[in-house]
């Protein structure tokens, strides 16, 4: 993953800091992605902001993996890796008041899943899941 500061046009952007996104990457060639990648804005409850990037395709039993990035000060700090159980992450979406909670999707496998937002934002904790739910891709909060 990779930061930049984008400034207004016509100036061009400037390269700021890349990291992986786990914390002991796999050896080159793999078939890992980084798949969804999410800011929330930031608000009174989760005041500092935080990147969640999913991990997708991760061999572990654990499954595919959430990281959480502090962002603040053009960094790209590694601050937590939450195991999901899910297969082929390819979905997650923040909603409720607050952005608390993320809802999670494994496309080949483990259905879906809901985690809130603890720790300030810096760590995610299961608060539901539903099996059944076969090959989500996407998800929209009403």
């Amino acid at each position: 993953m990779a930061a930049h500061k984008v400034p207004p046009l016509p100036t061009e952007p400037t390269f700021l800091i890349s990291t992986p996104t786990k914390r002991n990457p796999l050896p080159y060639p793999n078939d890992m992605l980084a798949a969804e990648i999410l800011i929330p804005t930031p608000n009174e409850k989760f005041s500092d902001p935080y990147l969640y990037v999913s991990n997708r395709n991760d061999p572990s039993p654990e499954g595919d993996t959430v990281s959480i990035f502090s962002i603040a000060d053009d960094t790209l700090d590694l601050i937590s890796e939450v195991p999901t159980g899910l297969n082929h992450v390819r979905g997650m979406a923040f909603g409720g008041p607050d952005s608390e909670w993320l809802v999670v999707g494994g496309t080949k496998g483990g259905g879906v899943k809901v985690f809130q937002r603890i720790e300030g934002g810096k760590n995610l904790k299961q608060v539901a899941h539903d099996p059944n739910v076969q090959s989500p891709t996407g998800f929209a909060w009403l």
